[in-house]
C-alpha cells in the first residue's frame, strides 16, 4: 500500500502556467521543449493590448484548470507590476496557486527536472533561486574564472 502511494505521488506534478505580454510565453515553452523534449502540464497565456481584463482572467482560469492535477499550479509571469502579473495575482491561493515573476529559460529548465513529487511551495522557491542565479554580469564571471586559473598555475 505504501509503495503504490509513493508511486502515484511521483506521477503527480505541479502544473505550470506562463502568463506574458505578447508571444513570450509560447516562445519560452517552445525553446525549453527544444532543449529537453515535451513538457507535461504546461501552458501559456499571451496578453495583447486589445485584450479586456475579464477575458484574460477567464483564459488564465481555464488554463489553470487544464494544468492542475491536484498538486497546485505555479504561474510564471514576465514583469512584476505588469498586466500579466497583476491579473495572475488574483488567483493566488495558499498551497494551490503561487505566482513567480521574471520568468526566464533557466527557471523552466529547473522545472523540467525538479517538479515531480515536490510541493508547490518548494517548487516556487527552487524556481526563484534558479532564475536569480542565472542572471550574471558575464565580464565579472570571466574575470573570476581567469583568476582561478592563475591561482592554480594555469595560463
Amino acid at each position: 500500500m505504501r509503495w503504490s502511494f509513493k508511486k502515484n505521488k511521483e506521477l503527480r506534478m505541479v502544473g505550470i502556467l506562463i502568463v506574458s505580454h505578447g508571444r513570450l510565453a509560447e516562445a519560452l515553452i517552445s525553446s525549453v521543449q527544444f532543449l529537453v523534449g515535451n513538457l507535461q502540464k504546461i501552458r501559456g497565456v499571451s496578453i495583447w493590448p486589445k485584450d479586456k481584463g475579464k477575458e484574460v482572467r477567464d483564459r488564465i482560469q481555464k488554463e489553470i484548470e487544464e494544468v492542475d492535477d491536484g498538486d497546485g499550479v505555479l504561474i510564471l509571469t514576465d514583469v512584476l507590476g505588469g498586466t500579466p502579473t497583476n491579473l495572475s495575482l488574483s488567483f493566488l491561493k495558499e498551497e494551490k496557486v503561487e505566482v513567480v515573476t521574471g520568468v526566464n529559460m533557466p527557471m523552466l529548465l529547473t522545472l523540467s527536472s525538479y517538479r515531480k513529487g515536490r510541493p508547490l511551495r518548494e517548487i516556487g522557491k527552487l524556481v526563484k533561486k534558479s532564475g536569480r542565479r542565472s542572471i550574471v554580469l558575464a565580464k565579472a564571471l570571466v574575470r573570476v574564472r581567469r583568476e582561478k586559473k592563475l591561482i592554480r598555475g594555469k595560463n
